[in-house]
């Protein structure tokens, strides 16, 4: 259940009721993130995120901003994607009114002040440091750039220290003013809360919010005629290996299909890639697939991690594995995989700081509601065929991206085998 308001300004304000949860989620989300951006000015979405927690005016510093939550034994934190940014406090029902006027004043307040800004410049680029020696980001970091080469999407989200290096604060202070706007945001708070206390609570702190609603859509080019390979080589104990495909945007009406195809084929450890890559060949440690769905576009992405003297061995068997599935689904796995993406949601959303994100994120991102009972018919609706389907128009050789990052110097282009 939810219940929903439009304020005056724009800004949508969402309550979950969760009567028996002693916690308050609440989320406060823009409908601004990393695709957003121009090119010479990639990473300010993040950049802003960052800042937004060095101060405003109320609360000047970063301790005054940081410590007003843990010491009430809350948690504090933020996140940047492609679509959107996500200002997150988590607090115990005492303490709500805290959490929301924390929340927009950093988001809509921040001073951005120019000492505080090559301070944390600093900051990001040592995160771009850190994530480029972690084999799995930079691996997802190449996969995204092999799938959509010179595009939005194909861009990390932290930017790179070259552009990072160049956002001044005119910039960082233009892009909050043409997209920080109260018809972009959606307030969520998930827990015993009543919705007309919390609809007044954000509205008395939100009224100076400018009205609007800023671009959407950005560029997306999803066609690949030709299998395309990255390689960053490294040395390291394993090579990490992605084999991608482009899927479908998440106004798609097949997204169900693929999201359910993406489970049968390697989520958790009864699906198809588990038994057979690690059960039965002892191949991988970590081995999965997982759907991603955007605005116009979307992916199915295969991972692997291996030892480097067995990464041919491993690509043949994933790669058939991939290629079987057009053969047919088993109603006993399909039922698996139903019942495998239904539980997963139910239990991620015990959580109210979950359950605020995921609210909030279909308002703003798909601009309706469905609750869990609506999805899970959804995800019951999808049959054997629809997964071969789905899994016929986007498994051919000449859409796959093979990303490997590790002691590699070399690959074939990836092939789906003819079975």
């Amino acid at each position: 259940m939810y219940h929903r308001t439009v304020l005056d300004n724009g800004l949508t304000v969402i309550t979950c009721p969760m009567p028996r949860s002693r916690s308050v989620g609440t989320a406060l989300l823009i409908g601004s993130g990393a695709c957003h951006e121009r090119d010479q000015e990639a990473g300010v979405s993040h950049f802003v995120e960052h800042l937004c927690f060095k101060g405003t005016e109320r609360r000047p510093t970063a301790k005054d901003i940081s410590c007003e939550i843990e010491c009430i034994g809350g948690m504090l934190n933020a996140s940047t994607s492609h679509e959107e940014t996500a200002y997150l406090a988590k607090v115990t029902r005492p303490h709500m009114t805290t959490a929301i006027d924390v929340l927009v004043d950093i988001a809509t307040h921040a001073r951005f002040d120019g000492a505080e800004i090559e301070k944390e410049r600093q900051v990001v680029i040592e995160e771009i440091n850190m994530n480029l020696d972690i084999p799995q980001q930079r691996l997802g970091m190449l996969t995204d750039r092999l799938l959509w080469p010179g595009q939005p999407l194909g861009r990390d989200i932290a930017g790179s220290k070259e552009t990072v290096s160049t956002i001044d604060r005119y910039t960082i202070v233009r892009y909050v003013n043409e997209h920080y706007l109260a018809g972009d945001m959606v307030a969520c708070v998930a827990g015993d809360v009543p919705h007309a206390e919390v609809c007044r609570e954000i509205e008395a702190r939100c009224s100076d919010i400018p009205t609007g609603i800023s671009t959407r859509g950005y560029r997306t080019d999803p066609e690949q005629h030709e299998p395309r390979v990255g390689i960053d080589r490294r040395d390291s104990e394993q090579a990490h290996i992605c084999v991608a495909c482009h899927g479908v945007s998440r106004f798609d009406s097949r997204r169900y299909a693929l999201d359910t195809l993406g489970v049968v084929l390697g989520g958790g450890m009864s699906s198809r890639l588990f038994t057979e890559i690690r059960e039965k060949r002892g191949l991988a440690y970590d081995v999965h697939s997982y759907a991603e769905h955007f605005l116009s576009s979307g992916s199915l992405v295969v991972y692997a991690g291996v030892d480097s003297g067995r990464i041919n061995e491993c690509l043949d068997a994933l790669l058939h594995e991939m290629s079987r599935i057009k053969l047919g689904v088993e109603e006993d796995e399909l039922a698996r995989a139903k019942e495998l993406m239904k539980g997963r949601l139910e239990l991620r959303l015990e959580d109210t700081q979950n359950a605020a994100l995921w609210f909030g994120g279909q308002q703003l991102l798909y601009g309706e509601i469905l609750t869990v009972d609506e999805v899970s018919q959804r995800i019951d609706g999808v049959n054997s065929e629809e997964v071969v389907a789905i899994a016929e128009d986007i498994l051919r050789s000449e859409y796959l991206s093979l990303a490997v990052v590790g002691p590699v110097d070399a690959l074939p282009t990836p092939e789906l085998p003819r079975l």
